[in-house]
Parts: C-alpha cells; structure tokens; sequence
C-alpha cells in the first residue's frame, strides 16, 4: 500500500520505519513526529528530495526531462518543495507517480528510478 502524506515530518517518520505506513500514523499531528524531522536534512525549495531514513540520497530541480536517480534508487521516500511544478517518479516496475507541489510520499518497498519535474502546477486526473 503506497500512501500520499501531506508533510515532511509524516514521510520521514514513514521513511524511519522502513517506508510503511498506516492510516492512522498519516493522520498524526506534525508535533508528535517533530524529534525525527529534525535530524533529517530538510529540502530546500525549489527542489524535489530523496530520502532513505534520515539521509538525503538526492535532489533535483531541473524541469522538461526526465533524471536518473543514481544513488537515489534505494529512497524510501521522496518531498517535492516546489510551489508550482508538479514531479513525476518512474519505479523500476514502470509504474509512475505524479506528487503535487510541497507533497511527499513514502515509496513502500517501490524501486525509483527516474525523476521528471514539470511546470505543471496539477497532476493529470
């Protein structure tokens, strides 16, 4: 089950525990994950950011093509801080993920492998 989390303290308490997740602990309050947000370098705008636990494994910012992760592949999770470009993440099993702008989500054991940031500001319907 891959869940869309609305902030980063959520996707890094996800991404410490090995990328799986609950309901219940997606709608924790932000304050109750804040001792683990804290030790994981946060993303700075206007890139999209990879994490694996507490590490940042890559960020990129370039639009119009898509990137290959690189050291990225192993993410557990990813945070795009972009305020209007929506990003595309490719997974080794082709499936691909569209996450809006200033969302991150927790990858669930899912391989990335290639990352697209649009200047769309909506991902498709």
């Amino acid at each position: 089950m891959r869940l869309r989390l609305a902030t980063a303290s959520v996707l890094a308490a996800c991404a410490m525990a090995g990328g799986l997740a609950t309901s219940a602990q997606a709608m924790a309050s932000a304050d109750a994950h804040s001792a683990s947000a804290a030790a994981r370098p946060a993303c700075p705008y206007p890139y999209v950011c990879f994490y694996n636990g507490n590490t940042m494994t890559g960020r990129f910012k370039d639009t119009g093509y898509w990137q290959t992760l690189g050291a990225s592949r192993s993410a557990k999770g990813a945070m795009n801080t972009r305020h209007d470009d929506v990003a595309y993440v490719r997974f080794s099993n082709h499936k691909t993920i569209c996450m809006k702008p200033r969302e991150g989500w927790a990858f669930n054991g899912a391989k990335p492998t290639q990352v697209y940031i649009s200047t769309r500001s909506v991902c498709p319907s």
